[in-house]
Formats: C-alpha cells, sequence, structure tokens
C-alpha cells in the first residue's frame, strides 16, 4: 500500500484523536490486574495463555527478561499500529470519504469494551497488535488470490498467538467486506 498526502493527514489526525482519546490512560501511573505481577516480577507468562507471540515481543522490546515497565510506549506504539491498519482498509470501505472513516474508526477505538484493552500496560500492545493484524488478515483473505491467502492464514496465526479474542475483528470485518461489496452493486454470487 502506498501513501498519498491525504493518508499522511489522514493518519495524523486520526492518530491524534485516538491519542487525546487515550490521554487519561497515557497519563495513569496505577496497574490494572495483570499488570502488577508482571511489574513485581518482570516474568512473561504469557505463553501460558496461548499467547507465545506476546512473549516474544515483550522479550525483544525489552532486551530479555525481566520486562519492565515501559509504559504509554506498548499503547502508543498498538494504537499506532491500529491505526495504520484501519488506514489499510480505508479505501476500500469509504473511497474518499476522509470525514465518514475517521468517525467509523473513532467508534472501534472509542469502544468502551475495548477500553478495558487500552487500560493494560504491558497488555495493551499485544491486544492493539492482534486487533491490527486481524484486520489486515480479513482484507487479504477476502482478495481471495493465493498469494493473499497465504498472507491471510501468516497473519492468522500472528493473530491469535497474540490474542486470540480478535477472532471475532477478523470475523466482523471479513462480514464488512462482503456487505460493502453487496451495497455496492457486485452479485453475491461473485463474492462467494
Amino acid at each position: 500500500m502506498t501513501f498519498n498526502n491525504n493518508d499522511k493527514m489522514f493518519v495524523s489526525i486520526l492518530l491524534g484523536l485516538v491519542l487525546i482519546y487515550t490521554f487519561p490512560l497515557l497519563t495513569q501511573q496505577s496497574y490494572y490486574i495483570d499488570d502488577l505481577g508482571r511489574s513485581l516480577y518482570g516474568g512473561l507468562g504469557w505463553s501460558g495463555n496461548g499467547r507465545p507471540l506476546a512473549d516474544v515481543i515483550f522479550y525483544v522490546i525489552n532486551f530479555g527478561i525481566p520486562i519492565t515497565d515501559s509504559s504509554p510506549l506498548p499503547l502508543i506504539l498498538g494504537l499506532t499500529a491500529l491505526v495504520i491498519s484501519l488506514v489499510y482498509i480505508r479505501d476500500y470501505l469509504f473511497g474518499n470519504d476522509y470525514i465518514t472513516a475517521a468517525l467509523c474508526f473513532m467508534m472501534i477505538i472509542a469502544n468502551p469494551f475495548f477500553i478495558e484493552n487500552l487500560s493494560y500496560k504491558y497488555d495493551s500492545l499485544t491486544m492493539c497488535l492482534s486487533v491490527a493484524i486481524s484486520i489486515m488478515a480479513s482484507r487479504k483473505s477476502y482478495s481471495r488470490e493465493i498469494s493473499n491467502i497465504i498472507i491471510a492464514v501468516t497473519l492468522t496465526i500472528a493473530y491469535l498467538s497474540l490474542y486470540q479474542a480478535s477472532l471475532n475483528i477478523y470475523s466482523i470485518f471479513l462480514f464488512t467486506f462482503i456487505l460493502s461489496d453487496l451495497t455496492s452493486g457486485e452479485d453475491l454470487k461473485s463474492i462467494v
């Protein structure tokens, strides 16, 4: 994907809105559920929950173990990845309607159910990355070319190794692409 000047402006505006929305989380100094144990013991422990790629990411970011609290960096990196993945699908779903795209994408990020995921000091990065990768995987798998299917399978393994609940996001966006094609007048047989 190539970014034109409008896309760069869209990324800047959307990321700015997201950072304003998450400002209280960026400045909080308290730990949320699992964060306390990770900050006390410096261990990884995501592999036991079926999230081995999360262990790898934090091992690399922290140059080994023990892991340290580098917040708000994980949240900022995760939100940036999420915004970039949303920009990746913007053109397909909204064309040149940047305002509608920004409003719809903000509803995804400002979702009251997603705010809990963003509240973690450690897990927010891997949860956001998982959602971002699942969005890109759904777009790749919808194109139905063999090379894109292989990429989509690889991305699916990656997002499931980060946070399994992102499978729902994959399904929702795949359904959204189908609805988008149906509303633009494509035949259901050509889509399926």
